[in-house]
């Protein structure tokens, strides 16, 4: 079952919080299609869940990190626990929406590796779209940097942050 209502939302989010003449990276239509069928393809394997993404450029083209939002926990016994989302995506679906790939590996960086703050794993897919220079990160779990996607109360109401 596709959770990609809750990317509108996220989009939606990022409409109302912009203000005018507020200083942005106009995202092309290209790269919004290629997030938004992205996106599509997280598959939370239990409940719901909230993609998160970050679009820059840099010197060699676009930079998108993505991943689902983790979960907080409002009330009760488990108040206050923020929770990753377990999920699968298709990456064969992934590399077809690209003219040509340049790289495309898996990067892990386990907790008690001495050089990090925190355990991460992402994949790296780089290549062109549309003739444009791309690459996507795609993160295991949301870096540390972000806070949740949602958050779940004890009556199971569900809040998109």
């Amino acid at each position: 079952m596709s959770h990609s209502h809750l990317l509108v939302q996220h989009l939606m989010k990022q409409m109302e919080d912009w203000h005018p003449g507020q200083k942005t990276h106009e995202r092309p239509e290209w790269l919004n299609e290629l997030i938004t069928a992205i996106a599509q393809r997280f598959e939370p394997l239990t409940g719901v869940a909230r993609v998160g993404f970050e679009c820059r450029m840099d010197e060699e083209g676009w930079v998108v990190r993505m991943y689902l939002g983790s979960t907080e926990m409002v009330g009760g016994a488990t108040d206050g626990r923020i929770q990753p989302v377990s999920f699968e995506l298709n990456l064969q679906d992934l590399l077809s929406r690209f003219e040509h790939i340049d790289e495309f590996f898996w990067s892990v960086f386990p907790e008690q590796a001495e050089d990090i703050d925190e355990g991460q794993a992402y994949v790296t897919l780089s290549g062109r779209v549309e003739g444009n220079s791309v690459r996507f990160h795609l993160f295991a779990i949301a870096p540390p940097d972000v806070g949740p996607g949602i958050r779940v109360y004890p009556n199971g109401q569900i809040e998109t942050v």
